[in-house]
């Protein structure tokens, strides 16, 4: 198949590893130490009073692991994950019990976590992983970070993440709880073929990426098809994201309470209390105004418009831009064939030329760590135990393993060692992180909310004030609940003294 990612992913991947986005800086001073593992752990258990195993061991005869991943549904991922497990345990004699949960992986997790039955290696998202070590079930990776690992060696282990990952990674300074293997990432999918019929370049700032939209309909080509049915469409709230977070410019050092450069929930509502926070104030409706702006250039039949049909109109060539996930390369990529050669490009920046409080840098849509092993605190009483599972999660997030889960199934590969295949090269991830999840981050109600207000809006309902008012009135009614239900409120600090 003829696939070309044009030259702005080819300019990401070199300006990537040009500027070696691994690096040893140190991560912002946080608060004090969880509640999972305070100091580093040795993996020798006291109570057992034998010798500490150590990482990188390659005889773990007699050994069995529990490892879990919530890849249940994607048989190919599952045949891969077994291939490489296989490829593990002749290597080091050990057994692997791969956990394939046919029901909610979330709710067995938490059911075997609290019959002090979880799995001795496991994969999850950031807030999983962070709720897991806070509440004490998992191995301190700390030490582990400072030390190179024994499938990817020549540096610390930490030296091998994009700084964005790795400051989400530290919760303190003291407290790591695994090691993130890959990411989902949000990109614009655009249809190469139709740019150059339409004589437009590949975007770079939104000044260009508006003009790029009007020359397009201009040709006759509808620009964008922009999925706005329901909330779990995520355009409307994906974009928004960005564009208001790109706007913000110092919303998020006044904000940050802990000093870890993200906005949790509790300095969210904080914030907002305090008026720091307010979604009428003027750089917010400027972002409102710019996304009213930009729906110009969609499918008239947005509003009505669900994820699968946008894509699916994209891979038609029925329309030059399509948002999607990483994660649907494999459909596109079959799909389109040979019929057009497409390009993946991030959300393009906001310039001072188009906002006065622009920072002048883009903002990542997705780019969490999603897939994070994790080591079962428990194998800290068997020291050959702790030291294979050790072995496993950093096989399993090695270099070449990720490698292979990226040809196999377009999953983005974190660690800056990896080699990439050429049609991931535009998932590199070179923006800025999503420091505050405006509409994505709280909860179901309040992208509710967010959604039906932004339908109304884009129809004319609203105007920018009004909508923006009603924004501000949405968070009240969910923050209000939120208080309630987790006792927060300006005399206890909202929680964050007890964090």
């Amino acid at each position: 198949m003829k696939k070309r990612m044009k030259a702005l992913a080819a300019i990401a991947l070199s300006v990537c590893m040009l500027a070696g986005c691994g690096s040893s800086q140190k991560p912002a001073a946080p608060a004090e130490s969880s509640a999972g593992g305070g100091e580093s752990q040795s993996p020798a258990a006291a109570e057992t009073g034998g010798e500490e195993a150590s990482a990188g061991d390659t005889d773990f005869s007699g050994v069995t692991l529990v490892f879990a991943q919530d890849l249940s549904t994607d048989e190919t991922a599952n045949a891969l994950s077994e291939e490489i497990i296989k490829e593990w345990e002749t290597k080091t004699g050990a057994t692997v019990k791969f956990e394939k949960q046919p029901t909610d992986y979330r709710v067995w997790l938490t059911t075997q976590f609290t019959a002090n039955q979880g799995p001795d290696v496991y994969t999850g998202i950031i807030y999983d992983i962070t709720a897991d070590y806070e509440a004490g079930y998992l191995h301190n990776f700390k030490d582990l970070y400072d030390q190179e690992s024994p499938y990817d060696t020549g540096k610390a282990w930490k030296e091998t993440l994009p700084d964005s990952i790795l400051e989400r990674m530290y919760l303190t300074d003291n407290d790591v709880p695994g090691y993130p293997s890959s990411t989902s990432v949000v990109r614009i999918f655009y249809n190469q073929s139709l740019f150059d019929a339409a004589g437009v370049q590949v975007p770079e700032t939104w000044d260009q990426f508006m003009d790029v939209c009007q020359k397009l309909k201009s040709a006759g080509t509808t620009p964008f098809a922009f999925p706005n049915a329901s909330k779990d469409d995520l355009s409307w709230l994906w974009f928004n994201n960005s564009v208001c977070s790109q706007l913000n410019n110092d919303l998020v050092e006044k904000t940050d309470v802990s000093g870890n450069g993200f906005i949790e929930l509790n300095e969210m509502v904080k914030a907002f209390d305090e008026g720091t926070l307010d979604f009428t104030s003027d750089s917010i409706k400027d972002s409102f105004d710019l996304m009213k702006d930009f729906s110009q250039y969609w499918t008239s039949d947005y509003n009505g418009l669900d994820q699968k049909t946008a894509i699916d109109m994209f891979i038609r060539g029925e329309v030059a831009m399509v948002q999607a996930m990483s994660t649907n390369l494999t459909a596109i990529s079959a799909n389109v064939g040979d019929s057009f050669e497409y390009g993946v490009m991030a959300i393009p920046v906001i310039t001072t030329d188009t906002n006065k409080n622009a920072m002048g840098k883009s903002v990542i849509l997705g780019g969490q760590p999603d897939i994070i092993f994790a080591v079962n605190k428990a194998c800290e009483s068997d020291p050959k135990k702790l030291a294979a599972a050790i072995d496993f999660a950093q096989f399993m997030s090695s270099p070449d393993v990720q490698r292979r889960f990226a040809e196999g199934i377009n999953r983005i590969p974190l660690s800056t060692s990896t080699q990439l295949p050429d049609r991931l090269s535009g998932f590199i991830i070179t923006e800025e992180p999503l420091r505050l999840a405006y509409y994505t981050g709280v909860n179901s109600e309040l992208r509710d909310f967010f959604c039906r207000g932004g339908q109304m809006y884009l129809e004319g309902t609203y105007d920018t004030d009004a909508f923006a008012q009603y924004v501000q009135d949405s968070f009240k009614t969910v923050f209000d609940t939120i208080k309630a239900e987790k006792e927060w409120s300006a005399d206890n600090n909202y929680g964050l003294d007890t964090q």
